[in-house]
C-alpha cells in the first residue's frame, strides 16, 4: 500500500559486500550474533508468559525493565543479515524466534507479548497514567520496548518473509488497541510523555504490510505527541532540552505516515526536522547532541565531552535519511549518511564480537568505550547490532532507467538483469572499479553520486548507453585535506578530515582496554594534555593510506593522524583550539603558572582523606549509617543514601581560618542535592549534576572563623535528604586559607 511514488531502494537481499572495511565488520557482527544465546533473551517473555525458562537472563539492562528491547534489536539484526548474506543459520533463529513469541502470545491467550506485567497496561486502560521521567506507572519506558519487540517482528516479514511473524505482531496490536482506545485525548498525551519509540512507525508500517488502515488510525490516535511534534509539524525548531532518541522516531514516523497519506505537512515537517539537526546540530562525525540531548546550537564549544552523539541518534537519522531520499534524490541526503556510516557508526564499533560504543566522545583527550559482550545491553547495544548488517541497504537506489550508487563500498548488486560489481577499498582507497555481468546488453544510466568533498564534475559520473558484459569503469575521487570548524566556533575549534573522514590524532599513551557494564560508568576520557593547533602543515607518514604526521603545527608535540574509525583502544583527539605561536606561548606559561598554584595549594593542605580506602578511613574516624564505597574510573569513593550520612575527623590549623575542598565526579546524571556540616553546624549545600562531563572536580567551601578558631580537629558530616544521596565523595582537603586567597 502506497500513496505518493518514490526512489526505490534496491532491497539487502539483492545486494552482498565485498571484501573491504564494511564487510570486515559484518563478518564481525556474524560471529557475534551467532555467538547470542537466543533463549537468554526470550527469557523475560517466557516468565511473564507463565512457561519454565530454558536459560537464564543476560545481565545489564536485561535484569531490569527495559528487558525486550535486546530480543527486537537481535530479531531485527539477524533478520537483515540474513538478507544481506544469506546466512541458513540466522533463518534458523528467526524462525525459531517467532515461533517462541508466538507460543508465549498463546499462553497469553489475549495477543498480549511483553516482558512486563500485564497489570501496567491494565492500570492504563483504567485511566491510571503517571509519568516520571521516562517511566509509565513506575516502569521504564514500555512503548519503547515494545516498539523493538514489533520492529524485529516486522523485519522478520520483510526480510526473511515470515507470515508467523507478521501475524504475531498483528495480534499483539489488536491487543494494545483494546487497552488504548477508551483513552481520552489528555489520557493519551500524558501517556505520551514517556519515551516511546517509534511506535507511530511501526503501526504505519504495520498498515503498508498488511493493507488494513487502522493501524494508521491508530499510529495518528495513539502516538502522535503533541507537545513535540506540533511544533515540528509547524516546522519550527524547538529541540533545545528534549531527550535526542525520543524524538527521531517519531518524526521517522511522520515520513512513513506522508507516504500512505499523502499529506505535505508530514513531508515538510521531517525534511525541517532533518534539517535542523543535520546542518545546524550535528559534529563532524555527523552524529548530534551531547548526554542524549539537543543543546542550542551556540554552545556547541561548551559541548566537547565524552558523552556526545549518541550512536542510536545516528541509526534512526539514516533511517529518516532513507524516506527523505526516496522522495526526493538530493545528494545532500546521501552525503550526510556517508558522513555518519563512515565516521560514525564504522567508527563506534571494535575489534571483538559484542563491542558497540554508546556514545562517541569528541572530549579531548578521548577514549573510547565499549560494553561488555553479555552484561551490557544498552540501547546503542541494540542498535549497534543492527548497523552492520543493513551496511548495503542504501547503497543503490533505482528508477526504470537508472541505477543510483550512492556509496563507494565494495559490494555487488543484483538489478533489471545485470550483476553491477563495485570492488574497492574505500574509504581506504580513492579508487573504485566497476564492472558488469550480464547474459545480453541492456540499456541503462549508471549514475554515481558526486561526493559534497571531491573536486570532480558530476558529468564525469554520468554512464548513460547500452551495457554488455565485461565492460568496465574505473573511478578516481581525489581526497584532500581540510579544516572543518566546529559550528558556532567562530573557526577557533576545527577538526581535520580528509576527503569524507574525520581524522583524528593519536595521543601517546596508556591504551584503554577495560569494558564496561554500564555505560554511564566510562569516563571516556583521560588527563592528558589537550593538543592545540599552531599551524596547518601536515604530510603523509607513508605508512597506510590516509595516515598523516604534523609538522611543526601542534603543540605541544607533533602528532600522527589516523581516520577516527581506525582509532581502537588508543587515546584520539579529534576537535583542536586553533592558536597562534604567541598564543600558545602564553598558553604555556599559563600552564607553568598553575604547575605553581597547585604546589601552593599542597602546601597549604593540612589533612585529606581518601574516601573508601581503610586505613585512611580509620585513621580519620570514620563513622556512618546508610553508607556504602565503591570505585569509579579506579577511583574510590564514599557515599550515603536516604537519609544516612558519613563523617570524618579532620586536623585543622588552630590559627589560620580553613577552606574544605571536596572531589566530585562532574558526569554524576542522577541529581543529587546535600548538606556539609562541620561540628553539626551546616555549611553549605552542594548539587551534583553533570557539573563537569568527563572530568572530577574540587568544590572549596571557606570554613567560618568562629568554627575553627583554636581548634585542632573538626567533624566534617555530609547528610544525605530522606530520599536522596549525599556524595559520591572521591577526595577531602583540609586547607589553609593564604592571605592571597583572602
Amino acid at each position: 500500500m502506497r500513496i505518493i511514488d518514490r526512489m526505490e531502494v534496491i532491497p539487502l537481499s539483492q545486494v552482498r559486500l565485498l571484501d573491504g572495511p564494511f564487510k570486515e565488520r559484518q563478518d564481525l557482527l556474524g560471529d557475534y550474533l551467532s555467538m547470542v544465546e537466543a533463549d537468554r533473551l526470550l527469557a523475560p517473555f517466557r516468565e511473564v508468559a507463565g512457561l519454565v525458562r530454558k536459560a537464564e537472563r543476560y545481565g545489564g539492562w536485561e535484569k531490569t525493565h527495559v528487558a525486550g528491547h535486546s530480543l527486537g534489536h537481535y530479531l531485527s539484526a539477524i533478520s537483515f543479515f540474513y538478507a544481506s548474506t544469506g546466512n541458513e543459520h540466522m533463518l534458523e533463529r528467526i524462525n525459531y524466534i517467532v515461533d517462541e513469541l508466538a507460543a508465549f502470545q498463546s499462553a497469553n491467550n489475549d495477543g498480549y507479548l511483553m516482558t512486563l506485567p500485564k497489570q501496567l497496561f491494565e492500570d492504563v486502560r483504567a485511566g491510571k497514567i503517571d509519568t516520571s521521567g521516562f517511566s509509565l506507572n513506575g516502569i521504564w519506558v514500555p512503548f519503547y520496548t515494545m516498539h523493538k519487540v514489533m520492529a524485529g517482528l516486522r523485519d522478520a516479514f520483510r526480510c526473511a518473509g515470515s507470515r508467523k511473524a507478521l501475524e504475531v505482531e498483528r495480534k499483539h496490536v489488536d491487543w494494545l488497541d483494546g487497552i488504548l482506545c477508551g483513552l481520552r485525548e489528555d489520557q493519551i498525551q500524558a501517556m505520551l510523555c514517556c519515551e516511546h519509540g517509534g511506535m507511530n512507525e511501526v503501526l504505519a508500517d504495520l498498515t503498508m504490510d498488511t493493507g488494513d488502515k487502522k493501524y494508521l488510525a491508530m499510529a495518528s490516535r495513539y502516538f502522535h505527541h503533541n507537545v513535540v511534534l506540533e511544533p515540528i509539524l509547524r516546522c519550527e525548531d524547538k529541540l533545545n532540552g528534549l531527550h535526542g532518541n525520543t524524538q527521531i522516531p517519531k518524526v521517522v514516523g511522520l515520513a512513513r505516515e506522508y507516504e500512505l497519506t499523502g499529506d505535505p505537512k508530514y513531508r515538510a515537517a521531517a525534511e525541517t526536522f532533518w534539517d535542523n539537526v543535520v546542518n545546524r546540530r550535528s559534529y563532524a562525525i555527523g552524529g548530534h547532541g551531547e548526554s542524549e540531548h539537543f543543546f542550542p546550537p551556540e554552545k556547541f564549544p561548551g559541548k566537547l565531552t565524552p558523552f556526545t552523539a549518541e550512536t542510536c541518534n545516528t541509526y534512526n537519522m539514516l533511517k529518516l535519511t532513507k524516506h527523505l531520499f526516496s522522495w526526493d534524490s538530493k545528494p545532500e541526503y546521501m552525503d550526510f549518511v556517508e558522513r555518519a556510516m563512515i565516521n560514525h557508526l564504522l567508527a563506534n564499533i571494535g575489534r571483538k564480537p559484542g563491542e558497540f560504543g554508546y556514545f562517541l566522545g569528541l572530549g579531548s583527550v578521548g577514549v573510547k568505550v565499549f560494553p561488555t559482550p553479555f552484561d551490557s545491553w544498552w540501547c546503542c547495544f541494540g542498535t549497534g547490532m543492527e548497523n552492520p548488517a543493513r551496511y548495503g541497504e542504501l547503497i543503490y537506489f533505482y528508477n526504470d532507467s537508472t541505477l543510483l550508487v550512492n556509496f563507494f563500498i565494495a559490494s555487488e548488486v543484483t538489478w533489471n538483469g545485470v550483476k553491477l560489481r563495485q570492488e574497492t577499498r574505500f574509504p581506504e582507497s580513492d579508487t573504485v572499479r566497476f564492472s558488469i555481468s550480464c547474459q545480453k546488453p541492456v540499456k541503462f544510466t549508471l549514475k554515481l553520486r558526486k561526493p559534497y568533498w571531491c573536486d570532480i564534475s558530476e558529468d564525469a559520473l554520468t554512464f548513460g548507453r547500452t551495457w554488455k558484459d565485461g565492460d568496465v569503469i574505473e573511478v578516481r575521487l581525489p581526497m584532500k585535506l581540510r579544516f572543518e570548524p566546529l559550528p558556532c566556533s567562530g573557526g577557533k575549534i576545527v577538526c581535520i578530515m580528509y576527503g569524507p573522514m574525520v581524522l583524528a590524532a593519536v595521543i601517546p599513551g596508556e591504551l584503554a582496554s577495560k569494558r564496561y557494564g554500564d555505560h554511564l560508568k566510562a569516563r571516556g576520557k583521560t588527563d592528558a594534555f589537550p593538543p592545540v593547533l599552531v599551524g596547518d602543515k601536515l604530510e603523509p607518514s607513508g605508512k597506510a593510506f590516509a595516515e598523516f604526521r604534523s609538522v611543526g603545527s601542534v603543540r605541544p608535540e607533533d602528532l600522527t593522524f589516523i581516520p577516527l574509525y581506525r582509532i581502537y583502544e588508543e587515546q584520539y583527539a579529534v576537535y583542536f583550539t586553533r592558536m597562534t605561536p604567541e598564543d600558545w606561548t602564553r598558553r604555556e606559561a599559563g600552564l607553568r603558572a598553575e604547575k605553581e598554584e597547585r604546589a601552593r595549594l599542597e602546601a597549604a593542605t593540612v589533612d585529606s582523606v581518601e574516601p573508601g580506602f581503610q586505613q585512611s578511613e580509620v585513621e580519620h574516624s570514620v563513622r556512618f549509617e546508610n553508607s556504602n564505597t565503591g570505585d569509579t574510573y579506579d577511583r574510590k569513593w564514599r557515599n550515603a543514601e536516604n537519609g544516612g550520612w558519613f563523617s570524618y575527623e579532620m586536623e585543622v590549623d588552630p590559627g589560620s581560618q580553613m577552606s574544605l575542598v571536596a572531589t566530585y565526579w562532574g558526569g554524576e546524571w542522577r541529581k543529587r542535592i546535600f548538606d556539609i556540616l562541620i561540628d553539626d553546624e551546616k555549611i553549605a549545600a552542594q548539587t551534583i549534576h553533570i557539573n563537569k562531563p568527563g572530568e572530577f572536580f574540587d568544590e572549596t567551601y571557606d570554613i567560618p572563623w568562629d568554627i575553627t578558631k583554636g581548634k585542632v580537629k573538626i567533624t566534617i558530616r555530609f547528610q544525605a535528604q530522606p530520599d536522596g544521596c549525599a556524595g559520591d565523595v572521591f577526595g577531602l582537603k583540609m586547607r589553609k586559607i593564604t592571605n592571597q586567597e583572602k
